[in-house]
């Protein structure tokens, strides 16, 4: 009796952190600037209202192949006011891939990719959009 209890509760720990930890994933649209990209962005919410977010994209041209072209893609961040947070840059492997992984002390709306001149960009380049999330479901 008493070690079934044992596994009982074993168990539904193991079933309480599972669903705690549960990553969201959602998969970047078809791009029009480069429309053999795919790319995708897990998001995980941390205590303490942080949220990690993984991103990864396969198939990306080196962004000197643009038109017209940049020099770096850069993941941006969209808060709930709308505002953008220049979250780093993607850098294109000679396989044409391309990962970052962070967090943000706030839930994100959107995950946006553009192509950009410079690093240290203030607010995204739209007209050079590679890929916007849709609508992030975070609790």
């Amino acid at each position: 009796m008493k070690t079934n209890r044992i596994i009982l509760l074993s168990l539904l720990a193991t079933v309480i952190f599972a669903l705690g930890s549960c990553n969201k994933k959602y998969t970047f649209p078809n791009s029009a600037v480069v429309p053999g990209a795919d790319g995708q962005v897990k998001v995980k919410k941390q205590k303490g209202g942080v949220y990690t977010f993984d991103v990864n994209v396969e198939n990306l041209a080196n962004p000197s192949r643009l038109t017209p072209k940049r020099d770096y893609y850069i993941l941006w961040a969209e808060n709930k006011n709308g505002e953008y947070q220049n979250l780093g840059t993607l850098e294109v492997s000679k396989r044409n891939k391309a990962n970052l992984s962070g967090a943000v002390t706030y839930g994100p709306q959107h995950f946006v990719v553009t192509a950009e001149d410079v690093k240290n960009a203030n607010w995204p380049n739209f007209d050079q959009t590679i890929f916007k999330s849709e609508r992030l479901k975070l609790k």
